[in-house]
């Protein structure tokens, strides 16, 4: 079995991290903004209609 002597290093971690986000960007971005453009433009719509009727 392998045993870890000694936990990660800093700049390992914060190179794992960089990698994640960097790599989440580019395949979760676009859908994301449009999922946010649709949200925002939805809750704009239904915020004006309730103060339309009123």
């Amino acid at each position: 079995m392998f045993f870890r002597r000694r936990f990660l290093s800093l700049p390992m971690v914060i190179g794992a991290v960089v990698i994640g986000v960097v790599s989440g960007r580019a395949i979760f971005g676009a859908p994301l903004d449009d999922y946010w453009k649709k949200k925002l433009q939805e809750e704009a719509a239904a915020k004006e209609n309730d103060s339309s009727s009123s």
